[in-house]
This record gives C-alpha cells, structure tokens and sequence, in this order.
C-alpha cells in the first residue's frame, strides 16, 4: 500500500513538473479573476492597485510591469443585466467606446472570443486599448490591454495568444 501511495505520488509530481515546464521560459501562468481562463504572462508583471472606483467597475486584477510600457486590466461580472451572448455584448460594449475594429466570432486556441479596440482616456491622456471578452457560464471575463509603447501589440498578442483554460 505504501508503494502504490509513493507512485501515485510521484506520478503527480512529474505530471505538475511538466505542466510547469509548458509555459515559456521566464513567463508565468495567470489566472482571469476566478475564471476557468489563464494566459501566461512575463515574470516581472506583478498586480497593481486597484481602487474601490475600479472594483465598484468590475475590475479584477490590474497588472504592470516595470519592464513593459503594456499593462493590462482584467474585469469579472455577472451577465445579469447585459447580452446573453457573447457576440451580442461584444459588439454593444464596441459600441459604447466608440470601436474602431470588431470581432465578434473569433477563436483563440479553440475558445470563442471577441475583441475590440478603442481609445479610451486615463489621467488626461488617451490610449489605445484592445480588449478581449470571453464567457464563462453566467459571467463574461474581460482583459484589456493598455496599448502603450512601440512594443506593446506585440506583447499584448504574444500575451493572448496563451489563452487556454482550466477546470475547477
């Protein structure tokens, strides 16, 4: 009995240790609020403050990194009260914040996703951003890029582009 313990125990170890050699050197796995959905993102991002404005707003996580002009906001909310469907929410927030490009059916390794970009206004200054929404059961989960710097679509792409989910 204790061998079979050990075992199990040792094949759970290796299956952790390859499920963290996935993510890319230098990167690690961050989870959308308590959504099923994770996306990996570099190291030296780390959450920023989130004041009760935000919260009252939604927002979830709010992540900066010292090595990027990109940071990126995550938002979390009951579909209570908005569209049931996806496309349909996308494309009535699209159009609140005046959207320049809008997907409403796409895919992102497998998972429906929709995206829209605008130009939202933050300390007197405007920005691109680019965000994503996605469902998960009653909710919707939003991660929106700050687009600020010559790098920063790259990194918001390479940042997306690990979308995947995990289950409960």
């Amino acid at each position: 009995m204790k061998r079979r313990i050990i075992a199990l125990a040792l094949c759970l170890l290796l299956a952790m240790g390859a499920a963290l050699a996935e993510t890319a050197a230098g990167t690690k796995v961050f989870r959308l609020g308590t959504s099923v959905y994770t996306v990996e993102i570099p190291e030296s991002y780390v959450e920023g403050e989130i004041t009760e404005e935000d919260m009252a707003d939604d927002m979830v996580a709010y992540m900066e990194s010292p090595d990027s002009l990109l940071d990126f906001d995550v938002y979390q909310f009951d579909k209570e009260g908005y569209a049931d469907k996806l496309a349909d929410f996308a494309r009535d927030e699209a159009e609140e914040f005046t959207a320049t490009e809008v997907v409403t059916d796409g895919k992102i390794n497998g998972i429906d996703v929709a995206w829209y970009r605008a130009v939202e206004t933050y300390d007197g200054a405007e920005y691109t951003t680019l965000t994503y929404v996605l469902e998960d059961g009653n909710q919707y989960v939003e991660i929106a890029f700050w687009l600020d710097g010559e790098n920063a679509e790259r990194e918001a792409q390479a940042i997306i582009d690990t979308l995947t989910f995990v289950t409960r």
